[in-house]
Parts: C-alpha cells; sequence; structure tokens
C-alpha cells in the first residue's frame, strides 16, 4: 500500500513537472520550427538563394529546426517521466549534438565572412563543394562528440568521463570558437575602416559608400551574435560542468539556462538570415507574390460576376425586343453572328 501510495505521488509530481515544461518550452518550440521553416521555404523557391555561402546558411536552419521539432518534444516528454531511464541518454545525446553543431556552424560562418572581408580575392575558392563537405564535416564531429557519454562501460567510469567530456566542450565548442570571433570581429571593423577615402566619404550616394555601409551593419549584426553566443553558450556548457561535477541542486538554473539556449536557436535565423539582403528582398518577393495572387483572385472573381450580370442584361434586353416584334406582329429576324467581347473574354452571339 505504501509502494502504491509512493508510486502515485511520484508519478503526479512528474506530471505536474510535465506540464510545467509542456507550457514553457512547446510555444518556443513552435516559433522556432515556423521561423526555421520559412526559411528552407525560401531556400526552395528562390534559386538565387543557393549559393556557396548560404548553404551553411540551411544547414544551421536544419539544427535549429530540429531543436524545436525533436529536442525540445524529447526534453518535454522526458519531463512527464513516461520514457524508460535508458532514454535519459537519448536527451542528453540530441541537445549535445545540436548544441556543437548550432556552435561550429556559426564559427563557419564567421570565417566565411571574415574570409570575404579580409581577403575577398580569395573568397571564390570557397566553391560549394568545398562548404558541403565542411557542413558535413561539422555533423560528424557533433555527432562523435554527442556519442561518447553514451557509450562510457560503467557508472563509475561514466561519471568521470562525462565531467571530462563536459570540460572539454566547454573549451572546444564555446572557449577557441570565441576567441576566434572576437578576432575576426575585430579585423573585419579594421578592414573595413581602412578602405575607406575622403572622396567616398564626401560621396554619400556612390555604390561603394553604401557598400561599406551594408558591411558595417553586417559586422553589428555578427558583433550582436558574438553577444547572444556568449550570452547562452557560456551558462550552458558552465551549469553542465557544475552538475556533472555534483551540484545537483541546480534544477532550477538549468531550466533557465535551456529557455535561453533555445531561444538562440530563434535568434539565428532572424540575425544570420533575415538580416541578409539577398534572404530579405526574397522575403518580401514572397510576400509580394502572395498580394498579387490574391487581388488576381479577386479580380477574378469580381470580372466573372461583371460578366454574368451583363449577359443577364443582354439576354433581357433581347427578350424584349422579342416580345415586342411578337405584339407589333412582325415575323422576328436574325442579324448575323457576331462577336461581343467583356473585358478579356470574346463570345459569340445571336441578336433577334
Amino acid at each position: 500500500m505504501n509502494d502504491s501510495n509512493a508510486t502515485s505521488k511520484f508519478l503526479q509530481k512528474h506530471s505536474d513537472f510535465g506540464l510545467k515544461t509542456l507550457s514553457k518550452f512547446l510555444p518556443i518550440a513552435i516559433v522556432i520550427v515556423l521561423a526555421n521553416g520559412l526559411v528552407f521555404v525560401l531556400f526552395y523557391r528562390c534559386r538565387r538563394l543557393r549559393t556557396s555561402s548560404n548553404y551553411v546558411l540551411l544547414s544551421l536552419a536544419i539544427c535549429d529546426f530540429s531543436i524545436g521539432a525533436i529536442a525540445i518534444p524529447y526534453f518535454i516528454v522526458h519531463n512527464f517521466g513516461i520514457s524508460p531511464p535508458q532514454m535519459d541518454y537519448g536527451v542528453y545525446a540530441s541537445h549535445t549534438l545540436l548544441v556543437i553543431s548550432g556552435a561550429y556552424h556559426i564559427l563557419f560562418i564567421t570565417g566565411l565572412k571574415y574570409m570575404a572581408t579580409v581577403s575577398p580575392l580569395k573568397h571564390h575558392l570557397v566553391t560549394k563543394s568545398l562548404v558541403l563537405k565542411i557542413v558535413f564535416g561539422i555533423w560528424i564531429t557533433s555527432t562523435v562528440f554527442a556519442i561518447i557519454p553514451v557509450v562510457l562501460p560503467n557508472a563509475e567510469v561514466s561519471a568521470r568521463w562525462e565531467v571530462i567530456h563536459t570540460a572539454v566542450c566547454l573549451v572546444a565548442v564555446f572557449l577557441f570558437p570565441y576567441i576566434f570571433m572576437i578576432y575576426a570581429y575585430i579585423a573585419m571593423f579594421s578592414a573595413i575602416t581602412k578602405r575607406q577615402r575622403p572622396s567616398l566619404i564626401k560621396n554619400k550616394n556612390s555604390r561603394e559608400q553604401k557598400k561599406k555601409k551594408s558591411d558595417r551593419k553586417c559586422i553589428l549584426v555578427f558583433a550582436t551574435m558574438a553577444i547572444i553566443f556568449a550570452c547562452c553558450w557560456f551558462p550552458y556548457f558552465m551549469v553542465m560542468l557544475l552538475f556533472q561535477i555534483g551540484l545537483k541542486d541546480l534544477l532550477s538554473v538549468i531550466e533557465a539556462v535551456m529557455v535561453i539556449r533555445y531561444i538562440t536557436s530563434l535568434a539565428n535565423p532572424l540575425l544570420y538570415t533575415f538580416f541578409k539582403r539577398d534572404f530579405w528582398s526574397a522575403f518580401q518577393n514572397l510576400l509580394q507574390n502572395k498580394e498579387k495572387v490574391s487581388s488576381t483572385s479577386k479580380k477574378s472573381q469580381t470580372g466573372s460576376l461583371s460578366l454574368m450580370s451583363r449577359l443577364r442584361s443582354r439576354s433581357s434586353v433581347n427578350s424584349t425586343r422579342l416580345t415586342t416584334l411578337e405584339g407589333e406582329g412582325q415575323e422576328p429576324r436574325m442579324i448575323p453572328n457576331r462577336n461581343v467581347t467583356f473585358g478579356e473574354e470574346t463570345f459569340l452571339t445571336s441578336c433577334v
């Protein structure tokens, strides 16, 4: 009886915690899926977006989409306590894979922007084939990092190696990439500043000056992303490391860190994708096409109604003429067929 009551309380506790997690994380998951799904739609509909550098953004969108479609639902189900204990490693592995993949994608995107700004003549060497190979390598590396804790032999060895694994991730996935990102942003800002000329500064309408302003905006966006990267990834790895060491009273902190971590998957498409001129132009074209289709449909319906009313009016006039002729005792005679045009359509009519 006591065991039954304990089990009931345990299930009730997990159910309440699961509902709380569901209410917090499900809206985030839906917004993440919609934002990154829009990237897929734009990439599919607009061929000019399929450049070598944009394939990295597509892969990053796949990573962030997986956070909303797979990792968060998996985490919610886990918090309901209905999954077997063996599946706990799956939650950790899926999050680790997507966290490392997202961080290295951001690192690669920063490297491409750095090369395009500092060494534009060498940027043409970055082909689509090379980009796809590096993206594939990022996914393989992330998978290897993610499955290491799962394949560890026993609990004692596993606990020790999980601490080492989390510490390595903190250094290799956050610290080293972040150092390079800060260096790249400083180098890009310096390169853009040195390219300015007095004549270009005076000529505000020149094409080159507009390009400089665009580059500055890009650097501002990337600098914002660097701040978000530090605020999101460092607490995540640090809290995970403390949790692996043995500080278990961090559940509320972990929950807050997870919310911030998931918001990163929403910030990535907004900052990296829709702040780019080509993606923003494609998004505007998509909205304009929808408006044109909607207006064309309304005009077609209006034209059809107008056409029907004109035909009915014409039929009514002919009927009146026929009645008048019959009343006067005259034989109705047919006028040769002639074409009547309404709008853009031509109809063959016979008038009495």
